[in-house]
């Protein structure tokens, strides 16, 4: 089957989004007061990675409605601490929004007097501050599952391999979003390349082609983009069967589906969590949140190898197609 795709082709918006995770919506109820200060810190990077950062700070400033501070982090300084903690001390900020992973670093030890969000990073397992909020790049289980539906509304189940130093808080949201669509998630705790290995060949001989699924996490820890990822394109395309990824750079090598960052949206969704964070009532505590409001984008060779018809104006919905012409 023939796919004619006169729509968007990958630009920047993806671009950028797919270099944040290499550098690497629940709605929230908050209201706005104009005294209510909030400080951003970020790495300074060279473009194009710099856009990704200044559109991110541009929906925090919309979604703050008032002036932001902003600190950007030059290289790594052993002294670094110590001038963020006497900037923070001058802005008089209300709390603080820290971007990417080397951020998180610069702020790790500090003292930190005022509520923190993080954002920018994929998972938390060495990367969270203490008592701190953040959203991560990885897409929200129930927009992925809802888009799979969406393209074989009889998958039954779904595979996923999975670290869970770094993604059972993922892992404990999606069973239930799974649930609600009538769908069971098969999920796999594994701890390095040769068990997700193994565990990947069982599950693609195990898995039936009209209603099961693989869901693939954003992991270099258990897929190996030049070993396990290959082996599982091509058992899974010879026995036509979805696979999907949290990974948008999957995409492009035949992987069905995926999403990437709205990077203005995720600034104005930190900025709504930042905002939350000064509720008197909300107990201190770490979390973090998945992507939402993300960007989708499909690979329409592999979609019509697996028989799935998509109506031009589906394809119109899709942010990113692969191929490109």
């Amino acid at each position: 089957m023939h796919l004619k795709t006169n729509i968007k082709r990958p630009g920047v918006a993806f671009v950028c989004s797919w270099l944040l995770l290499v550098l690497s919506q629940a709605p929230i109820n908050v209201s706005h007061a104009a005294e209510q200060r909030i400080a951003v810190i970020y790495p300074v990077v060279k473009k194009p990675y710099s856009t990704v950062f200044e559109r991110i700070i541009e929906g925090i400033a919309a979604e703050a409605k008032t002036d932001i501070a902003r600190y950007g982090l030059k290289g790594v300084d052993e002294e670094q601490g110590a001038a963020i903690q006497e900037w923070l001390s001058d802005q008089q900020s209300d709390v603080i929004v820290v971007l990417g992973r080397r951020g998180i670093e610069a702020v790790r030890d500090l003292k930190l007097t005022i509520p923190s969000v993080f954002g920018g990073v994929l998972y938390v397992a060495d990367t969270t501050l203490a008592n701190s909020a953040g959203i991560s790049l990885t897409p929200d289980p129930k927009q992925l599952f809802g888009q799979l539906k969406r393209l074989s509304p009889g998958t039954k189940r779904i595979f996923v391999v999975y670290n869970p130093a770094r993604y059972q808080w993922l892992i404990n949201l999606a069973k239930p979003a799974a649930a609600a669509l009538g769908i069971t998630l098969v999920a796999k705790a594994v701890e390095g390349l040769r068990d997700s290995a193994r565990i990947h060949r069982d599950i693609l001989r195990e898995a039936k082609r009209r209603t099961d699924s693989v869901w693939l996490l954003q992991d270099s820890s258990i897929i190996g983009s030049n070993t396990i990822l290959p082996m599982i394109l091509k058992e899974s395309w010879n026995k036509k069967l979805i696979v999907f990824s949290s990974n948008p750079s999957d995409v492009p090598r035949g992987i069905l589906f995926s999403f990437y960052a709205d990077n203005k949206a995720l600034g104005e969704n930190l900025a709504k969590l930042a905002l939350s964070r000064l509720d008197a009532n909300q107990k201190p505590r770490t979390f973090i949140l998945p992507l939402t409001g993300a960007l989708s984008a499909i690979n329409l060779r592999t979609a019509s190898h697996l028989g799935l018809h998509i109506p031009f104006e589906e394809q119109r919905k899709f942010g990113l197609v692969f191929p490109r012409k």
